[in-house]
């Protein structure tokens, strides 16, 4: 079976590359989207590089491939609309989250943003036109894009998604998709329990500078409750967010119990654990999943960790007995003076442990891969 995954130049793709030379049968080329000669993430040589979607879709389409994978949505929906090959849809979360101001409405719409941030990053209809076709559709009209795009996702056969329960909400919707069992599970990441005994007031908050993290209404929250604390927060990426980045630095200079440590530059996975191993506490504000590695990570580590009740994770990870904590109710300064209790930290280190382990997981990708028919 021959393959073909398009992709973006993204700190992902080699755990990809990887998985994917381990399965029997399948034979996969790695399509990569790139202005430059070389990548700034992907290290493994195993690639091809274009500098256009249009290279990529001439190339699939006469290359006689069985399937293609997109790691995400991150090829224009025209360009997809021309690919003549069934598609794997593995959804990182962006591309399935649409907020209620969106005019295009994706799998799953929720408010996506809190009211400070939201003011913050100017989330909101852009024109008139954009209000108008936002209450149409609340009204069962639907546009001429939106059913365009309804169009297109009815004839993708195949979806990954990060959390199980995604994919609950999304079949509901779209009935006719069945699940690719695809994840980026790297096993060098597994490490033996150790009891985490500190008690700082070192907080992680977020992922990125993306505004969906909610970031100002969560330091809003730390200083409003006068929590004396650092928080770090990583702003390396996206970087089409330079104006809400601008926004984020100055709410941060007005604060006076809370400290705020930006991490500006991207830098080796190794090198950010140390970091963000020193926080005893972790904050994510997101609505939609978004972050589980850092989530994960802060599980696995024993840390105590944050999310807002109407998030989809917290909803995932309550209805599997993870321990974790809301921030309406639970983040006050009391709440750093001690670590979580190590019954807790075993049960949400195993949880992940079941949740990450490689050996069970790559059988599932093989079995996928053996039982879907050739084109």
């Amino acid at each position: 079976m021959r393959i073909a995954h398009i992709s973006l130049d993204e700190k992902f793709i080699d755990c990809a590359i990887n998985q994917f030379s381990l399965l029997k049968g399948v034979d996969s080329v790695f399509c990569v989207k790139t202005e430059n000669s070389t990548l700034k993430y992907i290290k493994s040589p195993d690639v091809k590089l274009f500098q256009t979607f249009d290279e990529i879709v001439e190339f699939i389409n006469n290359d006689h491939f069985d399937y293609v994978v997109l790691h995400s949505f991150c090829i224009p929906q025209n360009k997809v609309e021309s690919l003549n090959v069934p598609i794997l849809w593995n959804s990182w979360g962006y591309d399935i989250y649409s907020d209620e101001s969106s005019v295009l409405a994706k799998p799953i719409t929720l408010s996506l943003y809190k009211p400070k941030t939201r003011a913050a990053a100017n989330i909101k209809p852009k024109t008139l036109h954009d209000r108008i076709l936002i209450l149409a559709h609340k009204f069962g009209i639907v546009s001429k894009r939106q059913k365009k795009y309804d169009a297109l996702i009815s004839k993708i056969p195949y979806l990954s998604v990060v959390l199980p329960i995604e994919f609950d909400y999304i079949h509901k919707k779209y009935p006719h998709f069945k699940f690719f069992p695809f994840r980026y599970i790297d096993p060098s990441d597994s490490i033996a329990f150790t009891p985490y005994t500190k008690a700082t007031t070192s907080i992680l908050l977020g992922n990125s500078v993306d505004p969906t993290n909610n970031h100002i209404d969560i330091l809003s929250i730390l200083e409003k409750r006068n929590i004396q604390c650092t928080v770090y927060i990583p702003i390396s990426y996206p970087s089409n967010q330079e104006t809400y980045k601008k926004a984020l630095k100055s709410f941060a200079a007005t604060l006076k119990t809370v400290k705020v440590r930006f991490l500006e530059d991207f830098i080796p996975k190794e090198e950010y654990f140390k970091i963000i191993d020193e926080c005893s506490v972790a904050i994510f504000g997101h609505i939609r999943q978004q972050a589980v590695g850092n989530i994960f990570r802060m599980l696995y580590t024993g840390k105590k960790i944050l999310m807002y009740k109407d998030s989809v994770g917290y909803n995932y990870f309550k209805q599997h007995n993870v321990k974790i904590f809301n921030i309406e109710d639970d983040l006050h300064q009391d709440f750093f003076e001690k670590p979580l209790d190590i019954e807790s930290q075993k049960a949400n280190y195993t949880f992940v442990l079941n949740d990450e382990n490689f050996e069970t997981y790559i059988k599932s990708l093989q079995g996928f891969f053996d039982n879907i028919t050739k084109v």
